[in-house]
């Protein structure tokens, strides 16, 4: 009992034994889906790799592709992408450069230029989207189509528990403001 308040009363107000909290749960879980995904990006590389394009490349395509109706400016690109617009704007002009997109006057706002995805882009997207849908089925073939849902579900309330702290910039007080065994340094990578 004494040795209990004695270790009590050595650690510093404030301070955490990061070894038994309950997020020691989360860590692991989060270990996984880090692990996981860098299994599941190294298996779609080879389609980057065959088609001379990058895993920034293909997403921005996709997102272009995506709400190409209504045509995706360089912000919208940039907050879907979670990049900065600077970021964005070198992407661009390189796969300006390469002709995978191009810059048009919006219809709906004169004063905007909106992206579209040339025909070589669209080609390309439409190559690497069918390589990901052979790649995807070997991958999820051993879940059955109730735990397929269960996982897209789980992964949508993560990626929306995600970009809400990246928006709020929660990460960045979280690694100030608590001691752990990892010292905060600089901004969290984009």
């Amino acid at each position: 009992m004494e040795q209990d308040s004695k270790s009590n009363s050595e650690a510093p107000s404030g301070s955490t034994d990061w070894k038994s909290l309950h997020h020691h749960e989360c860590v692991e879980q989060i270990d996984l889906l880090i692990r996981t995904a860098h299994l599941v990006r190294a298996a779609l590389n080879n389609s980057f790799a065959n088609l001379e394009i990058n895993e920034v490349r293909y997403s921005a395509l996709k997102v272009i592709d995506d709400i190409c109706e209504t045509g995706c400016s360089q912000s919208e690109l940039a907050r879907r992408l979670g990049q900065s617009e600077s970021n964005i704007c070198t992407l661009i002009e390189r796969m300006e450069g390469d002709q995978l997109v191009i810059r048009r006057q919006s219809q709906q706002d004169r004063r905007k230029r909106v992206l579209q995805v040339t025909e070589q882009g669209a080609r390309i997207l439409e190559q690497v989207k069918a390589y990901h849908g052979l790649v995807s089925h070997r991958l999820l073939g051993p879940l059955n189509p109730d735990q397929r849902r269960q996982l897209t579900s789980i992964l949508q309330a993560l990626l929306k528990s995600a970009s809400i702290q990246r928006s709020q910039r929660e990460t960045v007080k979280t690694f100030q403001d608590v001691s752990s065994p990892y010292p905060y340094q600089g901004a969290p990578a984009a």
